[in-house]
């Protein structure tokens, strides 16, 4: 508001010099030095409600000495002064209306009641009706103008406001099925296990068994906590993960090396299930990517893979080079992803499932893969057929040979816009 009414004044100063309204064209001068002090005042020193106070009582002494210098009732003065009072409402506080509304009408009141019982008071400066109509009609494009400005500023301040509103309420819709989902996998994922402990330890309490029962028991207690443990693994990443606690520290990677102890704990995993995973990551390709970050993406890849593989069936971890990429491929011949799944599956929305041997999912892990692998510049997508297996394929900037000099990270990377699903 102190920059239109400085515009405005500021011109004022050479339309009503033009008119040879020498003295109004002085305190026009004088009212911009005033207001962009006012600007200074509020904007960069902070004193805002000071500033308005000023500005309103500034505002209406100008009025009533440009009522008297130009030419009362006879001049624009009213029409200066209603555009005033609209300024003044839509910057001040809401509680002081009434101050402002009751002190237009008795100024204007005062003012028009000087004018009709002492017309001597206000002399008419205008030398020719040419001065008049002149003044009238700039005063009128001035105030259309303004009122103009200042309605638009305030509608496009409202649908801004309006539309940061709905992006709020739908980012907090997200975070309610959030938790929501996680409330779920906490109450039913993390009690089963407990239970199941409780239950063995009552056994262990109240009954004898022999050697071969209490090896059964011990081994579905074995894979229900591994499960577990997994689960609150992911857990924690994730929510560290949205709380912004995950610092992201890339730099080239081996991916030989950097995942030769995640293939090793798994390729465990799989003999004990009866599978092959074969290792066919190219000795020395590498990648930008954040060491931990992309264990913990090839670790629940590998995980899943496995669990929805049958015993006799084969994961394969391979390299394939796109581009300035390099494509890190997680392959099984299991029973692939369910159609109805595909479109949700890197989302919460996603239903946990169960394996082959009746293992048991959160389904968070293919949620991280997604965040993970994004804060590392890098794409997921998958192919899937069911009945035959999937594929889940990581690409990475920085592919070529260890030794070898990398691009930066492409930006591009950072945000797909959907996921690559098969015809």
């Amino acid at each position: 508001m102190c920059l239109i009414s400085f515009l405005v004044t500021f011109i004022n100063v050479f339309v009503n010099y033009a008119l040879s309204a020498a003295l109004l064209s002085g305190l026009m001068l004088g009212v911009s030095v005033v207001v962009g002090f006012l600007f200074y005042n509020s904007r960069i020193k902070g004193h805002l409600n000071a500033s308005i106070a000023v500005f309103g009582l500034l505002g209406n002494l100008f009025f009533i000495l440009n009522f008297f210098y130009n030419s009362g009732l006879n001049g624009p003065s009213l029409l200066i002064f209603l555009l005033f009072f609209m300024l003044i409402i839509n910057i001040t506080p809401v509680k002081y209306y009434g101050f402002w509304v009751v002190q237009n009408i008795v100024t204007v009141t005062v003012l028009l009641s000087v004018e009709y019982y002492h017309p001597g008071w206000v002399p008419n400066n205008y030398r020719s009706p040419t001065e008049r109509f002149i003044d009238f009609g700039y005063s009128y494009m001035a105030i259309t103008s303004l009122i103009f400005m200042v309605t638009l500023y305030i509608r496009t301040s409202y649908y801004r406001q309006q539309a940061a509103l709905k992006k709020e309420a739908a980012e907090l819709e997200i975070a309610n099925a959030t938790k929501n989902k996680l409330l779920s996998v906490v109450a039913h994922d993390l009690r089963a296990p407990l239970g199941s402990i409780q239950n063995y330890l009552e056994i262990l309490t109240d009954y004898r068994l022999d050697e071969e029962e209490k090896k059964t028991i011990e081994q579905d207690l074995l894979e229900k906590t591994k499960n577990t443990a997994d689960m609150l693994s992911n857990l924690l990443s994730w929510t560290m993960n949205q709380m912004k606690g995950v610092s992201v520290n890339l730099k080239q990677v081996n991916l030989k090396s950097s995942l030769r102890a995640v293939v090793k704990l798994q390729q465990a995993l799989a003999r004990d299930k009866g599978i092959v995973l074969l290792d066919l990551i190219d000795d020395r390709a590498c990648v930008i990517a954040d060491s931990n970050m992309l264990q913990l993406v090839v670790r629940n890849l590998l995980n899943n893979s496995i669990k929805f593989t049958p015993p006799g069936g084969e994961v394969t971890l391979a390299t394939e080079s796109r581009h300035n990429d390099c494509c890190l491929i997680i392959r099984d011949n299991g029973i692939g992803i369910p159609g109805d799944m595909r479109d949700d599956i890197f989302s919460l929305k996603t239903r946990s499932t169960y394996g082959t041997k009746n293992e048991k999912g959160a389904g968070l892990g293919l949620v991280l893969c997604k965040e993970f692998t994004e804060l590392q510049h890098g794409r997921i997508w998958f192919e899937s057929l069911t009945g035959k297996g999937t594929a889940f394929y990581i690409s990475l900037p920085g592919c070529g040979k260890q030794g070898d000099e990398f691009p930066a990270p492409a930006a591009g990377n950072a945000h797909p816009d959907k996921n690559y699903l098969p015809s």
